[in-house]
């Protein structure tokens, strides 16, 4: 199940058939078209849990702010901003990526990762429980350099791949068992592969631009999950937090840093004009060492290795 299983909106499957994983440049015929893959995890036809949260919300905003949702489009709304956010994660991702043959994408949404990756050359295997966000990840896919694979699923049910490189990017805290997820996802990499990871920060959101109304009690207390009625379901989690989640899933954390207090945390508004990345790291350099602003990071930024 997965692209090799594409249907048209007529039902038909494209021609020429694609492969699984497809060189990126087999995908024209995906381009702009509102394709369906097999759903690889019922759960995901279910709805109302506290779980499904997220994925409700995604589902109603592409109805109602397609440009805001598809951010790797030039003329979005939010394309500054989120290549902004983009830049802090690369810092770290980077360096990953030249010992990378094989990666897959765990949340991978519209690609803004696995755009990168495959410009790299890298066969990317994408799963996201949400099938518009994965149609448009193929569109931005046509012609790169590597292949792609995509998956309608969740963390519950992945490829049975092997990959030197796991990525799952503000996808975990939303899950009902981030550490039985990250498990999951760990055992798909090969040993001294790594995984990229970026979970909520406990105190950060509270002050972002988009901090919920009605969060008051979580802001204030000592607990580690924001959960508002059809609203927010996510784990917050403190240093101590992130250590043990990595731990607790058989890895060895090689990195762990706070980010995104600029782009997409509770000092957006106060970038001026377009930052070059430089700049913009030096500012996140300057906020993470501070003693007012340096706790309130909005993520967590890591890297771990699979031993």
């Amino acid at each position: 199940m997965s692209l090799a299983a594409a249907t048209l909106p007529d039902g038909s499957r494209p021609s020429p058939a694609l492969e699984a994983p497809a060189p990126a440049d087999s995908l024209a015929p995906l381009a702009g078209v509102r394709f369906r893959l097999p759903c690889e995890d019922p759960w995901l036809l279910e709805e109302g849990t506290p779980a499904h949260t997220y994925l409700e919300a995604a589902r109603a905003a592409w109805e109602e702010h397609e440009e805001w949702m598809d951010f790797l489009d030039l003329g979005s709304p939010a394309w500054d901003i989120k290549r902004a956010a983009r830049d802090l994660y690369l810092e770290h991702l980077e360096p990953l990526i030249p010992e990378v043959s094989t990666a897959l994408d765990l949340g991978c949404g519209i690609g803004r990762f696995t755009q990168v990756l495959l410009d790299h050359g890298v066969t990317v295997h994408g799963i996201d429980g949400d099938l518009l966000s994965l149609q448009r990840c193929a569109w931005h896919a046509v012609g790169r350099a590597g292949a792609l694979d995509l998956h309608w699923s969740t963390a519950r049910v992945l490829p049975d791949v092997q990959v030197d490189l796991a990525l799952a990017v503000e996808v975990l805290c939303y899950l009902d068992d981030p550490t039985a997820a990250l498990r999951e996802l760990a055992a798909r990499v090969r040993p001294g592969g790594h995984v990229f990871l970026a979970m909520e920060a406990r105190w950060g959101w509270a002050v972002a631009q988009d901090a919920p109304p009605g969060g008051l009690d979580v802001a204030l207390g000592d607990g580690s999950l924001l959960h508002l009625e059809g609203d927010r379901f996510v784990h917050l989690l403190d240093r101590d937090g992130m250590e043990a989640l990595v731990r607790d899933a058989g890895l060895e954390l090689v990195t762990l840093v706070a980010t995104h207090y600029t782009a997409d945390g509770p000092l957006e508004d106060l970038l001026t004009g377009e930052l070059s990345r430089e700049e913009l790291l030096a500012t996140e350099a300057r906020l993470r060492a501070h003693p007012v602003w340096g706790p309130l990071n909005r993520i967590w930024t890591a890297v771990a290795r699979k031993p």
